[in-house]
Parts: structure tokens; sequence; C-alpha cells
């Protein structure tokens, strides 16, 4: 069966009409997004997430505070940033109101720490570190002990069990904090 140049235009004019819809809902939720603050709201989260891993001596004093004292030479210490970062970018996807918000603070959480850490985000932005708490979550059972047994793992401690207890309170008290904070950036829903 051959097929003449009117059904090509009318496949492509079809599959032109949905892109353009789809281009349309984009545009608008952007402009309703910004018209009530939300986008603006997104990138100050970002960057005060961010403003809070860059600040190592706070950030080692609220941490002791919460789950007591623990090593932390600078190859945990980088451990324990990156696990930091990864539990903000996972809190920011799941409780700000679409993917267009958690995109626009994700991003705005990078580009300060880049700015202001750059070889923490150099040395971020090749780590594979990530994929083995992407995986932790993805099993979604027990992804506190999850996430707790990778970063024993990738702190080169697998076999210690208060580097696993460490990495799960890590994970849940950053998890709860930043809830809270982004509980106070008041997002319109």
């Amino acid at each position: 069966m051959a097929f003449d140049d009117s059904d090509v235009k009318i496949f492509k004019g079809e599959e032109k009409t949905a892109e353009s819809v789809d281009e349309v809902s984009v545009i608008a939720e952007m402009s309703e997004q910004r018209s009530n603050g939300n986008i603006s709201r997104a990138k100050n989260l970002g960057k005060h997430l961010a403003e809070i891993f860059v600040d190592e001596p706070h950030l080692l004093s609220d941490l002791e505070k919460e789950v007591g004292a623990f090593s932390h030479d600078e190859s945990i210490m980088y451990q324990i940033k990156v696990l930091l970062v990864f539990t903000a970018e996972y809190s920011i996807t799941h409780l700000l109101p679409g993917s267009l918000l958690s995109h626009t603070a994700v991003n705005a959480m990078y580009d300060t720490v880049r700015k202001k850490a750059f070889d923490f985000y150099d040395r971020l932005d090749d780590a594979a570190e990530y994929s083995f708490y992407y995986l932790a979550v993805r099993k979604g059972v027990n992804i506190s002990q999850n996430i707790g047994t990778s970063f024993a793992m990738l702190c080169g401690r697998e076999k210690d069990s208060e580097f696993t207890t460490l990495g799960a309170r890590l994970f849940e008290v950053a998890g709860h904090e930043i809830e809270k904070i982004i509980a106070s950036f008041e997002f319109v829903k």
C-alpha cells in the first residue's frame, strides 16, 4: 500500500498540534507560577538550601546537635554533603507542587553550590554516589536503612553499623528539616 503526500501532511499536522498544546500548557503554567510568586520562591528555596550545604562549620554544628558527634574527615564530610544534597533534591521533587517548581529549585540549588563551592560542585557533578541513593530509594521499603547502607558503603565502612545508622539518621533528619524549610516558603498550591 502506497502513501501519498497528503497522508504525511495530515500526520505532521496532527503532531504539530499536539506539540503546540503541550507548549501552550507549559507557557500557561510558567505564567501562573510566576504570577503567584512560586517561581521566585523556588529559586530562593534552592539558593537557601545551597547556602546551608556550603557553610561547612555551621552545617557540622547543626548536624552534630541532631545526630551526635561523628568522624568527619574530608572524605566523610564530602559523602555527608553528597547525601544532604541528594536528600534536598529528593525532598524538593516530592514536596513542591509540580515539576516546573522542582526543576527551578533544584537548578537554583546547584547553581548556587557551583558559584560558592565550585570544587565540591565539580566533584559532585562527576560523582556516581547519586546512583546508589536512587537505587536505595527505588526499593521503596526501608528507604532510610537502604540510604544508610549506601552511605556506609560510599564511606568505605560498609561493615560499620554506626556508619549505616549515621547515614540513615542524616537522611531522616535532613529530610525533616528540609520539609520544614519548604513549608516556610509557603508555596501556592
